[in-house]
């Protein structure tokens, strides 16, 4: 019998909506539970372990550094990671489990062990009673269940989070239970993240503010105690997580696998003895065997919580000298953390991505032909360069600056046989795209665009005032003349001096939308 306090979740009410990370730890484990189910959930999740992964300098936008989850998991022949909606998953969970079996409104208040009688007895808010051989607390962090080993909860930290098909969280470290003035959730995120690279707030301007919930995100100390008799705990009840590490349910699924495989491996051992099921025993050797893998992952816990924290100390984002940044000296911690990072990411994540894969009984190690990755995989995650050409999206140029001339984008195209050369008056006779600019500081022909191998190339015309480019890392340099100069995305790039006619580098899968103000501003032709 599952006592569920509320199915709002499943029915996709509430702040909860958002979707999971089911990471191949955890899909192996289900598909060892039950293969219909993890079937399933498998057709209705969202591949991205075949897909680029990592952290990267929210600043300047480059890559800190990659985490390959596709790997570990083909090497063990497990599913690749997926994501799926939060409501989906708990729908295909719940029918598994029949409507005869899940109890709702049913708020657990109490608990009696009778341990004479080998029996326990549940108790509900609306006084009704049930007796059962055994009782699982997987009632989350707010467990009631494990108030009976001392837990306590007192660290937190605001996360972010913007709900649709595609999500993006942002975690803050503040008090909990703070509030935001009615509709300035998208204000203060503007303000927390001022200074940040172009991508980071082209993400929150774009985002309706109706679309972003804030709620607070809970942490504590291991609990050592997982049970007592014929009473344990699973889940974030006994090994809370940080959602960003995208293992909490990982961990919960993997924990539901060790108790049923103790469970029933007490009931084959009395069946064969005709002795009565060592339920106790069950569960204190599920508990220990799930005390390592869980209990003690290295980003559980207070670790978690502190998590956004400590990784400014390695990476170089807290205070650094001013006067050695702007000589791109940079941070001696970004230095050793990432040599450190490099090191130790690609076995924790073998560690964690194989789970309990070894353990796992009536699971035949393969891998799906569904999952195959991009031939190109291993090499996007050594190679910047490789994976920036094999971007999926179109390139433009972006108007961007409050004194900007020109106010109205510039499709790159990528046939190495249509370059297009900008200026100030219209070329006819050039065999490609004709920029026109109509600015003091653009020359009548100023320079040209080319692509080549899937990357771009600026080359100055011998433009009277010149043509500057500004990286993501802010270093501004004037092209120079007659010279091919590679450019990439989020840079920008000034024709002029005056710097009135900038443009930032974007690849977007769609053109942005002209308003029609800004029409006739800049004209384009073939």
């Amino acid at each position: 019998m599952v006592f569920e306090k509320d199915l709002s979740a499943v029915r996709g009410e509430g702040q909860y909506r958002g979707p999971i990370q089911i990471q191949s730890n955890a899909l192996a484990a289900l598909e060892a539970i039950d293969l219909d189910v993890a079937e399933e959930v498998l057709r209705a999740g969202c591949i991205t372990g075949d897909r680029i992964n990592g952290l990267v300098d929210g600043v300047s936008g480059t890559w800190y550094v990659k985490f390959d989850t596709f790997t570990p998991a083909a090497e063990r022949g497990l599913p690749v990671t997926r994501v799926i909606s939060r409501m989906t998953l708990q729908q295909i969970l719940a029918r598994s489990v029949g409507d005869d079996m899940i109890l709702n409104d049913s708020n657990v208040v109490s608990f009696q062990d009778d341990g004479d009688k080998c029996r326990f007895t549940v108790v509900l808010e609306n006084g009704q009673q049930y007796e059962g051989d055994l009782l699982v607390g997987a009632d989350g962090i707010w467990s009631k269940v494990s108030c009976i080993f001392g837990s306590q909860n007192n660290t937190s930290f605001l996360q972010t989070w913007v709900a649709g098909k595609m999500q993006w969280y942002a975690f803050h470290k503040e008090p909990p239970g703070g509030m935001d003035a009615p509709h300035g959730k998208k204000d203060r995120l503007l303000k927390i993240f001022e200074g940040w690279c172009d991508n980071v707030i082209d993400l929150l301007l774009t985002t309706n503010e109706d679309a972003i919930l804030r709620r607070d995100i809970y942490d504590r100390e291991p609990i050592i105690t997982w049970g007592k008799g014929r009473v344990t705990l699973l889940g974030d009840s006994v090994h809370a997580m940080q959602p960003n590490m995208g293992q909490g349910g990982c961990m919960a699924i993997e924990d539901s696998y060790q108790l049923a495989s103790e469970l029933e491996r007490a009931w084959k051992q009395s069946i064969e003895s005709g002795t009565p099921v060592d339920v106790i025993s069950s569960l204190r050797s599920y508990e220990n065997a799930r005390k390592t893998s869980s209990c003690y992952y290295p980003w559980n816990g207070k670790n978690g919580s502190n998590y956004g924290f400590n990784i400014q100390g390695v990476s170089g984002c807290r205070t650094w000298s001013t006067f050695l940044t702007n000589f791109r000296i940079p941070h001696p911690g970004r230095v050793g953390g990432r040599f450190f990072i490099d090191i130790a990411m690609p076995v924790m994540l073998d560690w964690v991505l194989g789970g309990n894969s070894s353990k796992l009984e009536g699971r035949s190690l393969s891998c799906r032909l569904s999952d195959k990755a991009n031939d190109q995989l291993r090499r996007w995650f050594v190679d910047d360069d490789a994976l920036e050409r094999s971007l999926n999206g179109e390139w433009f140029l972006l108007p961007c600056g409050n004194d900007a001339v020109a106010s109205q984008p510039i499709g790159l195209s990528r046939d190495e046989n249509k370059p297009c050369v900008v200026g100030s008056v219209s070329q006819e006779d050039f065999p490609g795209m004709s920029i026109v600019i109509p600015a003091p500081q653009v020359s009548k022909t100023h320079a040209r665009i080319t692509c080549k191998d899937g990357a771009f190339y600026l080359i100055d015309l011998r433009s009277e005032h010149g043509t500057f480019i500004t990286d993501i890392e802010g270093r501004r340099y004037r092209a120079p003349p007659n010279f091919p100069t590679r450019f990439h995305p989020s840079d920008m790039i000034e024709f002029g001096s005056d710097k009135k006619v900038i443009f930032r580098v974007k690849v977007m899968r769609s053109p942005p939308k002209i308003s029609e103000k800004d029409e006739g501003q800049v004209l384009q032709s073939v």
